[in-house]
């Protein structure tokens, strides 16, 4: 009897596949060459160092950033009480119904930290003011913990806030008319980190004060000292 070959009946196409080693690869399929590997690697690498790269920028330059923000928000706040009271906010917190014609003055015996800045944030919350900004929660500290004997702003807040920079340290705030006598006999400002420190208004090279007839607000940057190089001022921005 005559044993007949199964594969003899396929066609030939088909016993070539059958015959096909384990594990081989069809025809048109083949892996990686060494070379490609390398580039794919080589563009992996160079995504990763970018995003390293802009992590360290963001890490040195966000809080310059979000600084900025907070003071450009601060100045048009000031100038919107401006265009209320027709004056700028005085830099005296026990001045301010005075200059506003509204409310009731403040009384404080003594503020020997942070007076400027904490007027400023009673004055944007001052009754009549149109005024009533909402802050981040990193945007406003008590860095010398102080606070009325009672509250004269339209929200009750006895606290002597201040408005505060990405290092938490408090803006510097003078009003024109004062420029004079406060480059002679500086503000002084408690930082974060518990130093005093003195702050005089910002002269150009010319020995003239910058925004003559305005006011002047900075932050004394990252070093927490006023009148340095990394002062964030309005004008070098």
């Amino acid at each position: 009897m005559v044993k007949l070959n199964p594969n003899s009946m396929l066609p030939s196409s088909m016993v070539r596949s059958s015959t096909r080693r384990p594990g081989a690869k069809a025809h048109g399929q083949r892996g990686f060459s060494f070379i490609e590997i390398l580039i794919v690697m080589g563009i992996i690498g160079v995504l990763v160092g970018g995003i390293v790269v802009a992590i360290g920028i963001w890490t040195r330059k966000g809080p310059v950033f979000a600084t900025t923000n907070t003071m450009n928000k601060v100045k048009l706040e000031i100038e919107n009480w401006k265009s209320k009271f027709e004056m700028y906010p005085p830099s005296d917190v026990t001045r301010i119904a005075t200059v506003a014609g509204t409310g009731k003055n403040a009384t404080l015996s003594d503020n020997p930290y942070n007076g400027p800045i904490e007027a400023i944030y009673q004055a944007l919350y001052w009754p009549g003011s149109s005024n009533d900004p909402e802050w981040g929660a990193d945007e406003t500290a008590n860095t010398d913990e102080d606070k009325l004997g009672k509250a004269v702003n339209k929200h009750g807040t006895a606290e002597l806030m201040e408005i505060v920079d990405a290092w938490g340290n408090p803006f510097v705030y003078f009003h024109r008319d004062d420029y004079a006598k406060k480059f002679d006999a500086p503000d002084t400002y408690l930082t974060k980190d518990g130093m005093d420190v003195e702050a005089r208004p910002h002269k150009r090279d010319d020995g003239t004060f910058y925004n003559p007839s305005s006011f002047q607000i900075y932050s004394m940057g990252e070093d927490g000292e006023p009148n340095t190089d990394d002062d964030i001022t309005p004008w070098s921005n």
